[in-house]
Protein backbone atom coordinates (compact mmCIF):
# COMPACT_ATOMS: atom_id res chain seq x y z
CA UNK A 1 0.00 0.00 0.00
CA UNK A 2 1.48 3.37 -0.84
CA UNK A 3 -0.21 6.97 -0.67
CA UNK A 4 0.89 9.82 -2.03
CA UNK A 5 -0.18 11.61 1.25
CA UNK A 6 1.20 9.37 4.39
CA UNK A 7 -1.71 8.27 6.62
CA UNK A 8 -1.38 6.05 10.05
CA UNK A 9 -5.32 6.01 10.19
CA UNK A 10 -5.43 4.31 6.98
CA UNK A 11 -3.57 1.88 7.53
CA UNK A 12 -4.36 -1.61 8.06
CA UNK A 13 -4.46 -2.91 11.95
CA UNK A 14 -1.24 -5.22 11.31
CA UNK A 15 0.41 -2.52 9.60
CA UNK A 16 0.13 0.16 12.70
CA UNK A 17 1.29 -2.28 14.96
CA UNK A 18 4.34 -3.28 12.92
CA UNK A 19 4.72 0.63 13.01
CA UNK A 20 4.29 0.97 16.59
CA UNK A 21 5.75 -2.19 18.21
CA UNK A 22 8.78 -0.99 15.91
CA UNK A 23 9.19 2.33 17.33
CA UNK A 24 8.58 1.19 20.83
CA UNK A 25 11.37 -1.33 20.36
CA UNK A 26 13.64 1.55 19.82
CA UNK A 27 12.68 3.50 22.76
CA UNK A 28 12.48 0.78 25.26
CA UNK A 29 16.42 -0.30 23.89
CA UNK A 30 17.24 2.88 26.09
CA UNK A 31 15.90 1.86 29.01
CA UNK A 32 18.10 0.13 32.13
CA UNK A 33 18.87 -3.25 30.48
CA UNK A 34 21.29 -4.83 32.78
CA UNK A 35 23.21 -3.56 35.54
CA UNK A 36 23.68 -4.05 39.42
CA UNK A 37 22.37 -2.80 42.35
CA UNK A 38 23.91 -3.16 45.98
CA UNK A 39 24.23 -0.68 48.96
CA UNK A 40 21.89 1.92 47.84
CA UNK A 41 23.91 2.77 44.22
CA UNK A 42 22.18 1.16 40.67
CA UNK A 43 24.13 1.11 38.02
CA UNK A 44 22.86 -0.08 34.38
CA UNK A 45 23.86 0.01 30.63
CA UNK A 46 20.98 0.00 27.86
CA UNK A 47 20.98 -2.70 25.50
CA UNK A 48 23.35 -0.83 22.57
CA UNK A 49 25.94 -3.52 23.65
CA UNK A 50 27.32 -6.69 21.37
CA UNK A 51 24.95 -8.76 20.00
CA UNK A 52 21.84 -7.11 21.71
CA UNK A 53 23.05 -3.98 19.62
CA UNK A 54 23.54 -5.59 16.35
CA UNK A 55 19.86 -7.23 17.14
CA UNK A 56 18.73 -3.77 17.82
CA UNK A 57 19.96 -2.60 14.23
CA UNK A 58 18.08 -5.40 12.62
CA UNK A 59 14.93 -4.52 14.31
CA UNK A 60 15.41 -0.94 13.33
CA UNK A 61 16.47 -1.59 9.84
CA UNK A 62 12.66 -3.65 9.51
CA UNK A 63 11.16 -0.52 10.98
CA UNK A 64 12.91 1.40 8.53
CA UNK A 65 11.85 -0.60 5.24
CA UNK A 66 8.02 -1.14 7.04
CA UNK A 67 7.55 2.19 7.00
CA UNK A 68 9.03 2.89 3.54
CA UNK A 69 7.04 0.44 2.40
CA UNK A 70 3.85 1.46 3.43
CA UNK A 71 4.45 5.22 2.76
CA UNK A 72 6.38 5.03 -0.51
CA UNK A 73 6.37 1.54 -1.76
CA UNK A 74 6.01 2.80 -5.38
CA UNK A 75 9.38 4.47 -5.19
CA UNK A 76 11.12 1.54 -3.72
CA UNK A 77 13.24 -1.16 -6.06
CA UNK A 78 12.00 -4.63 -6.70
CA UNK A 79 12.85 -7.57 -4.72
CA UNK A 80 12.75 -11.46 -6.24
CA UNK A 81 10.75 -11.40 -2.91
CA UNK A 82 7.93 -9.32 -1.42
CA UNK A 83 9.62 -6.57 1.55
CA UNK A 84 7.12 -8.09 4.03
CA UNK A 85 9.29 -11.16 3.73
CA UNK A 86 12.26 -9.32 4.18
CA UNK A 87 11.24 -6.77 7.06
CA UNK A 88 9.88 -10.35 8.65
CA UNK A 89 13.31 -11.87 8.11
CA UNK A 90 15.41 -8.86 9.70
CA UNK A 91 12.96 -8.25 13.17
CA UNK A 92 12.62 -12.38 13.65
CA UNK A 93 16.78 -12.83 13.12
CA UNK A 94 16.97 -8.93 15.43
CA UNK A 95 15.05 -10.31 17.97
CA UNK A 96 16.28 -13.65 18.29
CA UNK A 97 19.82 -11.62 18.62
CA UNK A 98 18.26 -9.31 21.51
CA UNK A 99 16.75 -12.45 23.79
CA UNK A 100 20.02 -14.48 23.14
CA UNK A 101 22.19 -11.90 24.39
CA UNK A 102 19.83 -10.81 27.43
CA UNK A 103 19.78 -14.73 28.69
CA UNK A 104 23.35 -15.04 27.79
CA UNK A 105 24.47 -12.18 30.62
CA UNK A 106 25.47 -13.07 33.71
CA UNK A 107 23.29 -12.52 36.85
CA UNK A 108 23.10 -13.05 40.43
CA UNK A 109 23.95 -11.63 43.94
CA UNK A 110 26.97 -11.62 46.15
CA UNK A 111 28.26 -9.62 49.22
CA UNK A 112 24.84 -7.35 48.79
CA UNK A 113 25.56 -7.04 44.95
CA UNK A 114 22.78 -7.86 42.93
CA UNK A 115 23.60 -7.93 39.12
CA UNK A 116 21.76 -9.45 36.03
CA UNK A 117 18.98 -8.06 33.55
CA UNK A 118 16.72 -4.95 34.65
CA UNK A 119 13.25 -4.43 34.25
CA UNK A 120 13.66 -2.59 30.61
CA UNK A 121 15.59 -5.94 29.47
CA UNK A 122 12.40 -7.93 29.97
CA UNK A 123 10.30 -4.77 27.91
CA UNK A 124 12.78 -4.89 25.39
CA UNK A 125 11.87 -9.11 25.28
CA UNK A 126 8.48 -8.79 24.54
CA UNK A 127 8.12 -5.83 22.35
CA UNK A 128 10.93 -7.51 20.25
CA UNK A 129 8.23 -10.50 20.08
CA UNK A 130 5.69 -8.86 19.02
CA UNK A 131 8.15 -6.53 16.56
CA UNK A 132 9.12 -9.90 15.23
CA UNK A 133 5.41 -11.46 15.40
CA UNK A 134 3.42 -9.14 13.59
CA UNK A 135 5.97 -8.94 10.92
CA UNK A 136 5.82 -12.65 10.45
CA UNK A 137 1.81 -11.76 10.03
CA UNK A 138 2.45 -8.97 7.59
CA UNK A 139 4.23 -11.54 5.64
CA UNK A 140 1.75 -14.47 5.57
CA UNK A 141 -1.12 -11.59 4.97
CA UNK A 142 0.56 -10.07 2.61
CA UNK A 143 -0.22 -13.30 0.58
CA UNK A 144 3.77 -14.22 0.21
CA UNK A 145 4.67 -17.20 -0.65
CA UNK A 146 8.31 -16.28 -1.79
CA UNK A 147 7.39 -14.67 -5.20
CA UNK A 148 7.21 -10.92 -6.27
CA UNK A 149 4.49 -9.90 -7.91
CA UNK A 150 5.93 -10.59 -11.30
CA UNK A 151 7.82 -13.14 -11.15
CA UNK A 152 10.88 -13.49 -14.00
CA UNK A 153 9.74 -14.63 -16.77
CA UNK A 154 10.78 -18.60 -17.44
CA UNK A 155 13.50 -18.61 -19.72
CA UNK A 156 13.22 -19.99 -23.05
CA UNK A 157 13.34 -23.37 -24.49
Amino acid sequence: MSSSTPDFKALSRHDQIALGSGVLVFIASFLPWYGASGGGVSVSVTAWHGLAAFGLVLLLLSLLLTAAELFAGDSLPELPVRYPLVEAGLAALGALFVIIKSFDLPSGGAFGVDYGLRWGGYILIVLTIVQAGINVLRAVHSGDAGAASNPPAAPPI
